[in-house]
């Protein structure tokens, strides 16, 4: 009995905040996967994080930007290697979010409110990426994550005010 009442536990769908999947993919990639019970593409975003901030020296760039030795930050990163990983970590964010509202809505028939639109958000994360991508590729700061940090939430507000704008007019 007891079995029977754990199995309908982890079987059955249950709504999931496409917020929260955003937060969590914001803090690693592929832990939205995991939170919307995408496991395969979850294992294979945080993997490829893994991969790609090791092969960059990111996080030791990341550590001499913020320790002010930043012609060592500019020096250390491996651009060939970190110009994935804004691609990477902006899809995840964007898959995470669109996954749950993708299963919000499938939940509909289930007494779950449709929501009004699926995929929401496309020009902040298209701006995030290419504002990233551009930011590292050109160093403009003092450092290629200031100019990857600041170049891409620049270019994800605007990518948003454009998607807003458009959505008015449909």
């Amino acid at each position: 009995m007891f079995y029977k009442n754990q199995q309908k536990f982890y079987q059955e769908p249950v709504y999931k905040s496409p917020y929260a999947a955003a937060l969590w993919s914001l803090c690693l990639p592929g832990f939205g996967q995991l939170y919307v019970r995408e496991y395969f593409i979850g294992i294979i975003l945080l993997g490829s994080e893994i991969a790609f901030n090791i092969l960059s020296k990111l996080n030791w760039s990341i550590y001499y930007s913020f320790t002010g030795k930043l012609q060592e930050s500019s020096e250390i990163v491996n651009m060939g290697w970190g110009l994935f990983y804004p691609s990477v970590y902006a899809f995840n964010i964007w898959h995470a979010y669109n996954t749950a509202k993708i299963m919000n809505a499938k939940l509909e028939a289930e007494g779950v409110p449709k929501p009004e639109k699926l995929a929401h958000n496309m020009g902040f994360f298209t701006g995030l990426v290419f504002g990233m991508f551009f930011g590292l590729h050109w160093v403009f700061l003092i450092s290629p994550v200031f100019s990857g940090i600041v170049l891409g939430f620049s270019l994800a507000i605007i990518g948003h005010l454009i998607e807003k704008n458009m959505s008015r007019s449909i």
